[in-house]
């Protein structure tokens, strides 16, 4: 049983103090290491953490990735852990004692388990009616049921996820790369984690969620906001349609692949039209209206990323 905890962060000296101290604490009887990865951030990041973690008497490394994109620093910080399995932990994540060791236990007991969420868990604070109807976008509350395997397709959010490294390495030795760059500086841009998820199925591999893994999700109250979560809900949407290059399998060739975007472009056009007919009246459906037109203008951004993934994804995972 062995760890390498990744964290990558973009100006997280204000949020990391928690989150560092907590994996500091990490009650476990098998060795760790903590890869911070510095993404392009322009506050103190690098020296903050480097003062913080330098007494700590844990195995560590603080690295600089200049390339922004939290899915290209978590790529970088994967090139360079040395242990068995990876976990994705937020700078904004504050692990349970136990939430090593109650992860590395599941994962060990099921090897064909090939990612492992948790439970992200908001700490006590108010919050609005109306964020409790769509908490999940921040990471928070159960994932599916307590270790069953997620359907295929589905997925884990990205924070406080557990990895199998020997998936990732496989997946590099056949030229995978993420399609998706999520988060870049101030970008709500989204999806790599969902993307990451897939190539695992597709690679044979179980996805599955624990409850006991768990961790408080620090949410300051400026993402506490209507307005925030709608720039969040755009960024997610942003990745349209490239995550259907993953469903390759469902379509007898390309040309069905390539009249399936098309379908998709007809539903999208038919959703506008009614998100203008329909008065915006409810927090649902301003997040609709503001979800189509995210899609609308990503289909033709994401077009031709989508078409090469699709030829991609086959060579790498058809069989």
């Amino acid at each position: 049983m062995s760890c390498s905890i990744i964290i990558c962060t973009y100006n997280g000296e204000t949020k990391l103090q928690k989150t560092l101290k907590a994996i500091i604490n990490q009650e476990t009887a098998f060795p760790w290491e903590l890869i911070l990865i510095d993404n392009n951030s322009s506050d103190n990041t690098f020296p903050y953490s480097e003062s913080f973690l330098e007494n700590s008497g844990i195995d560590y490394r603080v690295e600089r990735y200049l390339k922004p994109g939290k899915m290209y620093a978590f790529w970088f910080g994967m090139s360079l852990a040395k242990y068995d399995f990876i976990l994705d932990c937020d700078d904004d994540n504050e692990l349970f004692p136990d939430f090593l060791e109650e992860g590395l236990k599941i994962l060990n007991s099921k090897p064909k388990v090939g990612a492992l969420g948790s439970l992200g868990i908001l700490p006590e604070q108010k919050v609005p009616d109306w964020f409790i109807f769509f908490s999940k976008s921040y990471a928070l509350g159960p994932q599916r049921n307590h270790l069953e395997p997620l359907p295929k397709f589905a997925h884990l959010y990205g924070a406080g996820c557990f990895y199998r490294k020997s998936i990732l390495d496989d997946l590099k030795k056949k030229g995978f790369e993420s399609l998706l760059s999520c988060r870049k500086g101030e970008e709500l841009t989204s999806g790599g984690d969902v993307e990451l998820c897939h190539a695992i199925q597709l690679m044979g591999y179980d996805l599955m969620y624990s409850e006991s893994s768990k961790f408080y999700h620090h949410i300051g109250e400026e993402r506490i906001n209507f307005e925030y979560y709608l720039r969040l809900k755009k960024g997610i949407s942003s990745s349209f349609p490239i995550l259907l290059a993953y469903q390759f399998d469902e379509y007898s060739n390309f040309s069905d692949f390539k009249k399936a975007l098309l379908s998709s472009f007809i539903i999208l056009i038919k959703g506008l039209i009614k998100t203008f007919i329909l008065p915006r009246n409810t927090y649902q459906r301003k997040v609709d209206f503001v979800v189509v037109r995210a899609k609308f203008w990503a289909f033709f951004k994401n077009y031709r990323t989508a078409i090469d993934g699709y030829k991609r994804n086959q060579k790498i995972f058809g069989s």
